[in-house]
């Protein structure tokens, strides 16, 4: 009777133990499958979200990457935009609070978040951390139905939250999120450019537009309190040369009549 007792208790001990470890083990993999990835959303320099308007112009690149995409899976890549020039995507994978960036071969970048923030480590002694606050997800969402970056929706934003009309005519003058404009000469869309050769203007914000001709024009443009104006450009390289300009000529004043609903 002893033997049987002494065997049933070691029976049901370690039957409780293998039941232990596997609960444990499902409860582990629950909550990591429940874990949130705290690095999840869109991200944009810290610079641009305090001040995108800096003496009357757009303000232009100086870190690299503008934005950063980081999904809910780390099984999808993550996306780096550096805006106007490119767009890269690259594996990653967590270590302890750290995500790692894997770039290419051996080369990896860090990131971590503090105080909220997204803060990209340098890759070596030549480069300093770069600072990223999260998009509101209304402002994501917008960006999608759009088909532009998060950053390209806030820099025309600076432009189409307003209505305008010139001095000498009362034609509403329109400029949407995606890039299109309706009322102003027979231009029929514009981009502004922050980054790379075309973003090449002294003291002044360059946007080129499109005509319903499909040709080109390149202006430079400035935000008044109550006005938009835009100037002509004076090329100031030669031909052979990468291209400069100057700010030329004053060719529209567009004065804000009222926000956009």
């Amino acid at each position: 009777m002893e033997k049987f007792i002494k065997n049933t208790f070691y029976s049901t001990s370690i039957a409780f133990l293998v039941l232990t470890a596997v609960s444990c083990k499902d409860s582990k993999k629950e909550t990591e499958k429940i874990q949130p990835n705290t690095f999840a959303g869109t991200w944009i320099a810290k610079d641009f979200i305090d001040n995108i308007i800096i003496d009357n112009g757009i303000q232009t690149i100086h870190n690299g990457v503008t934005e950063i995409i980081v999904p809910e899976n780390l099984k999808d890549s993550i996306t780096f935009i550096n805006e106007d020039l490119e767009k890269s995507n690259y594996l990653a994978s967590f270590k302890n609070d750290t995500l790692v960036n894997h770039l290419y071969e051996t080369k990896t970048q860090k990131a971590v978040i503090q105080d909220g923030n997204l803060i990209l480590l340098p890759l070596d002694e030549r480069y300093h951390s770069q600072e990223y606050v999260k998009a509101d997800s209304s402002l994501v969402k917008k960006a999608k139905e759009t088909n532009v970056t998060v950053l390209r929706l806030l820099i025309n934003k600076a432009l189409s939250d307003n209505i305008y009309s010139t001095k000498s005519s009362k034609t509403e003058i329109k400029f949407t999120e995606d890039g299109k404009v309706d009322g102003l000469a027979n231009f029929k869309s514009y981009y502004i450019s922050i980054n790379g050769d075309s973003a090449d203007t002294r003291g002044i914000t360059a946007i080129n537009f499109t005509t319903v001709d499909g040709s080109d024009q390149k202006l430079g443009i400035e935000f008044q309190k109550d006005k938009v104006e835009l100037y002509d450009l004076v090329l100031l390289t030669k031909s052979d040369e990468k291209p400069s300009y100057r700010k030329g000529k004053l060719l529209y004043s567009l004065r804000i009549i009222k926000p956009k609903k």
